[in-house]
């Protein structure tokens, strides 16, 4: 026993004691998964998952035991061994609060709640108004706007008829103001509460990822309102104006990482680097909607193609050689045109302020968000009923009114703020 103790105590001396590698908690986990996942789909892939699990237990139970689960690591030698650090009193002086350059909290000035709650009751105020002209220039009505923001939270707004959706509804009325103002106090509470923290963006990147998703959707959107109607409802908008800003961010990138007089042939670049980004957002929604992969491109190709007769969606989400070879050209014919476009104006354009830049973009994509998961969870059938450029155009009035509120606002310091007492 005591030779024992005595060759413990010498392979002590040369290392270090430490736990042996092993993947028996992997091996466990990937058992319990296996099981979950069997659970939900086929029995065999519960026996799997059950012969994994147990394999694993018992892997990790065996290097439990006695004598068994450890191993010596070996000492490095004295000459490679880290010197030890030896603390030196004195040489550094102190920060303290009052000292010049003294901080540790930051932002050193923030807007207060108040600000926040201002800017969202008068970015609620005005953003109603492109809702409203969408329904008297659309012939829709004023009533459908409200009513369809109501169905966002209120189930059984699907059953109504198109004319009830149209007319008038004091029910509906009430609680689309309701929860358009709780929405607003809401997401100007938030961009009041950010606007501090939110980092400055570079003035190309602000005026691409704003403008990008505008004239592109307009374009698309007046497009297929004169040439196809009936094309404008089979798309998802707020995926399409997602796609957009994907292309406006990287066109961005790439021309402000090229030389000086080259922003035009960076453009072309951007715009083709995009257009390859840009689809990704698209068919990521036509695989996880159940259409597929090939009705995005189906759509684009179905808005200039000639056809006498109205297309169902089977044949739209089926692979077509004619129509991918048409989508294709016109997206590359769009891809290069704004991508040029980019490159000649936006070394050219003012700077954005940030919080405006923030607020422009920040509101829309969070307040459109929201709302279509809402109602893809509550009402689905009204998705299609919704107008989203239009939506997204009146959260983007939001934004905008709200950060010229809050910007307006009183600030007030963080202490300790500035830069202390003088000497």
């Amino acid at each position: 026993m005591s030779e024992q103790v005595s060759s413990n105590h010498d392979a002590h001396a040369e290392g270090v004691e430490l736990p042996a590698p092993t993947a028996a908690p992997l091996v466990l986990a990937l058992g319990i998964t296996v099981l979950a996942f069997g659970w939900a789909t086929h029995l065999a892939f519960v026996l799997v998952g059950l012969v994994i699990f147990i394999a694993g237990l018992a892997n990790w139970i065996a290097q439990l035991l006695p004598g068994r689960g450890h191993v010596i690591e070996p000492l490095a030698a004295e000459s490679v061994r880290p010197k030890p650090v030896v603390a030196a009193l004195g040489r550094v002086g102190q920060l303290r609060p009052g000292m010049p350059g003294y901080r540790f909290r930051l932002p050193e000035k923030v807007q207060p709640i108040s600000a926040g709650l201002k800017g969202g009751l008068i970015g609620g105020v005005v953003m109603p108004i492109p809702a409203l002209l969408y329904g008297l220039v659309s012939g829709e009505g004023i009533w459908l706007p409200i009513n369809l923001l109501a169905g966002i939270v209120l189930p059984g707004v699907e059953q109504l008829s198109d004319s009830e959706l149209r007319a008038f509804q004091p029910v509906l009325l009430t609680a689309g103001i309701v929860i358009h103002f709780a929405v607003s106090l809401m997401f100007g509470t938030i961009y009041g509460v950010l606007l501090p923290t939110l980092p400055h963006i570079p003035r190309a990147l602000a005026w691409a990822a704003l403008f990008a998703p505008l004239v592109w959707t307009a374009t698309s959107f007046i497009a297929t309102s004169i040439v196809d109607p009936e094309v404008q409802g089979l798309i998802d908008w707020p995926y399409f104006v997602l796609s957009q800003f994907v292309f406006g961010v990287t066109t961005a990138i790439v021309i402000m990482a090229a030389a000086p007089g080259r922003s035009i042939p960076a453009g072309l670049f951007g715009g083709a680097i995009g257009g390859l980004l840009m689809a990704g957002p698209a068919m990521l929604w036509g695989y996880a909607s159940g259409h597929g992969i090939w009705y995005p491109v189906n759509l684009l190709a179905v808005m200039i193609l000639p056809h006498e007769q109205s297309y169902t969606i089977a044949e739209i989400e089926q692979f077509d050689a004619r129509w991918f070879a048409a989508a294709c050209a016109l997206h590359v014919v769009f891809s290069l045109s704004f991508g040029a476009l980019a490159g000649l104006l936006l070394p050219r354009l003012g700077r954005i302020p940030a919080p405006f830049a923030w607020g422009a973009m920040l509101m829309p994509l969070m307040w459109t968000a929201a709302s279509y998961s809402m109602m893809g969870i509550v009402n689905p059938a009204l998705q299609q009923r919704v107008d989203w450029p239009w939506f997204v155009v009146s959260q983007f009035v939001f934004g905008i009114a709200a950060a010229i509120v809050v910007v307006r606002s009183e600030e007030i310091a963080i202490a300790p703020a500035g830069r202390g007492a003088k000497p």
